[in-house]
């Protein structure tokens, strides 16, 4: 039976093309999860529709949403918010990856005491795991021109950060009636995430992370199972988001030196840290710097039509239509 005093708590399932993987986080939200004031909004972005019907034909009590093309990352989210906001006006809106697995049976009541402990909270992560229970990922900081993640957290830190991975995360219905959705612009994917967590942090609510939930997440298989994952899309979002929160010489430094070495090198360990040692020559060195010759003149027509410098999402379309 549910507990009156539990907070709903709509989950929100971006799914694109990897229906064994959403099969395994469903089972587990289910089989493994305390709290019971929940709703699963999967939200097919295949643009076909297979995924869904496939789904609700295992999970009954799982709504489906299927986009009618695919629309990538920020528009699905938003997809998923709106509709549900609408049909059932939540406290809290879980973005959740399809690649992700639970284990701890009181893992999302843990986050939300935390959450209504302090009402300034606007965003909780978590440790985010290999399967191995590696850490992968707890979210970091800004550092001037870099983006940064935490080496390690511990089993009782709740840490300030400003930024947490969108794989998971834990918004209040605060934050999104104050600051929008994820901006669109940085669709099909990518620092859609952290762009949001910066925004939320600008309009005065903390971001936080907690090493006391851990949740197994396969990175980079939604990334990986793309038709098309080009660097485009990264040199595009990556100007975007370092003209809207960089100043301007962490902007010169990120998109003019940074940007042009993501082109031409590649790390052999993705884990391990920015050394020559770790780096190696791309063979599609000039089609990369073409997609950034590309991203800049995206970013300057983009730029000439006003919409890359608004910190409060007030350019975010609402296009999220079922």
């Amino acid at each position: 039976m549910r507990c009156p005093a539990e907070k709903k708590v709509a989950i929100i399932i971006p799914t694109y093309n990897q229906i064994k993987l959403l099969e395994k986080c469903l089972n587990s939200l289910h089989k493994i999860t305390s709290y019971k004031n929940y709703k699963i909004y999967v939200v097919d972005d295949s643009g076909e529709g297979k995924i869904g019907k496939m789904i609700k034909r295992k999970f009954k009590d799982v709504e489906i949403v299927i986009n009618k093309k695919n629309l990538g990352c920020s528009k699905t989210m938003n997809v998923g918010i709106n509709i549900s906001k609408k049909d059932y006006n939540p406290d809290y809106f879980l973005i959740l990856n399809d690649d992700t697995e639970f284990f701890q049976k009181d893992w999302l009541k843990t986050l939300i005491v935390l959450l209504e402990k302090d009402k300034e909270i606007g965003i909780m992560g978590c440790k985010l795991v290999y399967s191995d229970k590696r850490m992968q990922n707890a979210g970091g900081f800004l550092e001037k021109w870099k983006i940064s993640k935490l080496s390690e957290i511990g089993k009782d830190d709740l840490l300030d950060v400003d930024h947490i991975m969108g794989a998971f995360m834990l918004i209040k219905k605060e934050v999104v009636m104050k600051i929008g959705g994820f901006d669109e612009d940085f669709s099909p994917y990518l620092l859609e995430d952290t762009d949001y967590c910066l925004r939320a942090k600008n309009n005065g609510f903390k971001i936080k992370s907690y090493g006391g939930v851990e949740v197994i997440h396969q990175a980079h298989q939604s990334l990986k199972n793309l038709k098309d994952p080009k660097l485009f899309f990264r040199f595009k979002n990556d100007i975007r988001f370092s003209w809207r929160h960089l100043n301007f010489s962490n902007f010169i430094f990120r998109v003019f030196i940074y940007l042009p070495s993501v082109a031409l090198f590649k790390k052999v360990n993705d884990e391990s840290s920015l050394e020559i040692k770790n780096l190696r020559i791309r063979k599609e060195l000039l089609s990369n710097l073409v997609y950034l010759f590309k991203a800049y003149l995206f970013f300057l027509w983009k730029k000439s039509r006003g919409s890359v410098q608004n910190e409060n999402g007030k350019n975010m379309r609402n296009i999220n239509k079922p």
